[in-house]
């Protein structure tokens, strides 16, 4: 919570924040839930400024109640579903990625993480015709695998589909987060013409650079870790963007599947779908497992092909439903 400054209301003046750090009351919860009458008599402040100061706190820091048909209204204005570009994975998650959502790929390396994220990518550019910001950590991307993707795959060619694929090289934790919040800035502004289209983020991998910063007694980097989890959030909720992650894959004493970067991290995506060989050698086939979503039963399953197409159907085409509900999403 927010820590007292002078000035946050008229009666929270030097003084009176001396006395309150004094008696162990330093941020606004702490002076919320501690009693007023014990405060008075350790503070040596009045009983009347203390009110004062409770009630202007409650007003600038207090969560306002919203009712259930205005909640849900509002989820049906900004949320828009983006389309894969493969019919299975669609029909799978209910239609495809949604914004304000954060969607995590998890699996082995060379499992087909990052060919997803760029037929993902791919699709929403050609086919969608939606910005995408790509942040690629590990390397594993680049401008010619998403030409080639784009050449590769079915539908409407489009010279500009590749000027609405921004990518960024990042090294480091400190330099996702610095991206992040500067992305949420340049939405706010809506000064720059591809981040008001942004509609899809993908961060390629979240564990190449969170990894090694954890363990040990390596503080810093859970901190780290939990702020570019928050910002994710922040972008995805509040700017109607659909967040798609990648992460590599543990597996428990039993031999289960569980995400990279601890037991922090299980809970910040909202879908997790685990990728996986078909057991077969040479074979081009993943299954794709869902693992944790709100909205489906979990272990559903299907499978899918890696191609020079990356994993898009060879049938392809905009869809004017999903233009119509973007424009709409945008609109509102």
């Amino acid at each position: 919570m927010a820590p007292l400054k002078v000035g946050m209301c008229a009666a929270l003046t030097v003084e009176v924040l001396n006395s309150l750090q004094n008696a162990g009351v330093r941020t606004v919860s702490e002076f919320v839930c501690t009693d007023l009458e014990l405060m008075m008599t350790r503070c040596c402040v009045s009983y009347k400024d203390l009110v004062a100061i409770r009630k202007v706190l409650l007003v600038q820091y207090s969560a306002f109640p919203v009712g259930g048909t205005s909640w849900y209204e509002e989820i049906l204005s900004t949320t828009a579903i983006l389309s894969t570009g493969n019919s299975r994975l669609d029909d799978m998650l209910d239609g495809g990625i949604y914004t304000g959502a954060l969607t995590e790929v998890i699996g082995a390396s060379g499992s087909g993480k990052t060919q997803i994220c760029m037929s993902v990518a791919v699709h929403v550019a050609s086919s969608l015709q939606q910005n995408v910001l790509y942040m690629d950590t590990a390397g594993a991307c680049s401008g010619h695998k998403l030409q080639d993707i784009l050449h590769n795959s079915a539908g409407e060619r489009e010279s500009t589909a590749l000027s609405r694929i921004g990518f960024r090289r990042i090294f480091d934790p400190w330099q996702l987060l610095d991206l992040l919040q500067k992305t949420k800035a340049a939405i706010s502004k809506q000064t720059d013409p591809f981040y008001s289209k942004l509609k899809l983020l993908i961060v390629d991998s979240v564990a190449a650079v969170l990894s090694p910063t954890l363990g040990g007694q390596q503080t810093e980097g859970h901190a780290i870790m939990l702020n570019i989890s928050r910002q994710l959030k922040v972008l995805s909720s509040e700017h109607s963007i659909a967040v798609l992650m990648t992460n590599n894959v543990v597996h428990g004493e039993l031999g289960e599947p569980w995400p990279g970067l601890g037991r922090s991290w299980q809970h910040i995506p909202n879908t997790r779908l685990l990728v996986q060989g078909t057991g077969t050698t040479g074979s081009q086939e993943r299954q794709i497992l869902v693992l944790k979503t709100p909205r489906l039963p979990r272990c559903l399953s299907t499978t899918l092909t890696l191609s020079a197409a990356g994993i898009l159907d060879l049938h392809t085409h905009t869809s004017q439903e999903m233009q119509g509900q973007l424009e709409a999403s945008e609109r509102n």
